[in-house]
């Protein structure tokens, strides 16, 4: 457990961490130069709990932490909680219970998000790729898994982590995306939990890296690391595979990286075109026909850079899919999103095509009006 400055959740986060039914537990919590009273609450845990030990390291960075701690980890399991989210009851014993049935490398839960003190549900895509438990699973059988990237719904056995020389990049942001990707690769088979393990907590303050996403460096910290991903997965899981997961980012992860224009700086902005510049196919290339078209049709305004109409954009619903109509021409469904038959916007009609998800979106909204 990796901690800075979280003295009003560490106390939470440690606590659902001991109260696990899984009881042989050893938590390795790293304070990374705190300046609060961090340091001070996980001592008195570390004081009264001979389970929990604290280090103390300077490396202004999580990842070079987590390293340092797995150094220390000597459990047969190996798994990874940040200071301010809330591991769910039975998490481990449910995790380890898989992994003990099925004998895979690691095991995978779902999450939610903890706001205040109001749980909700993940994105849609999460849930859905944990629709079901599947116990024994390969990348190549269920690439849907990718889109559950992070570190804190995984255990690993110790083993495995060793064996396939896995680490934490270090320096920049979105790292997980690297080591889900050599895991899943790596692995010869893995558990996909249907239960949600953690809560992920998004901070009032919005302090959480993850809720900064409009700073230059992290704009392209979340593109270098997605085509890096994708570099793993080609050259270790095929082209196949890799093709699966270009498309949940241009649907998911680079969509919510384009729906924080607004708030972007030029600098900001531009990270942001470079970085869908490198990642997005040719117009033409099969995998868009996946992706939203309320995305499709963005991405096409910040390639060419026109930042004003991308605002306008957006300010007018064009990611509120249910507001626009559903159009079929010669067979085809497309969206009439802003911009739609507007000359001099002239977007192409293929980026207005329909993706699935779309398309079971629009299912109890009747037939598309011919």
């Amino acid at each position: 457990m990796p901690v800075r400055d979280v003295e009003r959740y560490v106390d939470t986060s440690i606590r659902s961490v001991l109260a696990q039914g899984h009881w042989r537990v050893r938590l390795i919590v790293l304070d990374d130069a705190s300046r609060d009273a961090t340091v001070a609450r996980v001592s008195r845990w570390a004081r009264r709990d001979s389970r929990v030990k604290l280090l103390r390291v300077d490396f202004s960075d999580p990842n070079a932490s987590r390293n340092f701690g797995i150094q220390h980890a000597t459990g047969e399991y190996l798994t990874f909680l940040d200071g301010d989210d809330v591991l769910l009851a039975g998490a481990y014993r449910d995790l380890v219970g898989s992994l003990e049935r099925s004998g895979s490398d690691f095991a995978v839960g779902c999450y939610d998000r903890f706001t205040g003190r109001r749980r909700t549900p993940a994105a849609f895509w999460i849930d859905e790729a944990h629709a079901t438990d599947r116990l024994g699973v390969s990348l190549e059988a269920y690439p849907s898994i990718l889109v559950n990237a992070v570190q804190w719904t995984k255990l690993y056995r110790t083993e495995f982590w060793k064996r396939a020389e896995l680490r934490f990049p270090e320096g920049g942001h979105f790292q997980d995306q690297l080591v889900s990707a050599r895991a899943y690769a790596r692995a010869r088979a893995f558990d996909v939990l249907a239960r949600k393990t953690v809560s992920w907590r998004i901070r009032d303050d919005g302090s959480s890296m993850t809720q900064q996403g409009v700073r230059p460096h992290q704009v392209r910290d979340r593109f270098a690391t997605a085509l890096g991903a994708l570099d793993v997965l080609e050259v270790e899981a095929g082209e196949g595979v890799r093709r699966a997961r270009l498309a949940q980012y241009l649907s998911n992860d680079a969509a919510i990286a384009t729906s924080e224009l607004p708030g972007m700086s030029e600098e900001a902005f531009a990270a942001l075109r470079d970085g869908l510049a490198v990642l997005a196919p040719d117009v033409d290339d099969p995998v868009w026909q996946d992706v939203p078209a309320e995305s499709k049709v963005l991405y096409e305004l910040v390639l060419r850079g026109d930042r004003a109409r991308a605002r306008a954009y957006i300010e007018r619903g064009g990611l509120d899919l249910l507001r626009h109509p559903l159009t079929e021409i010669d067979g085809v469904a497309y969206v009439e999103l802003p911009f739609w038959g507007d000359p001099d916007a002239a977007i192409p009609i293929a980026r207005f095509r329909a993706a699935p998800r779309e398309l079971r979106a629009f299912a109890d909204r009747g037939r598309p009006r011919p």
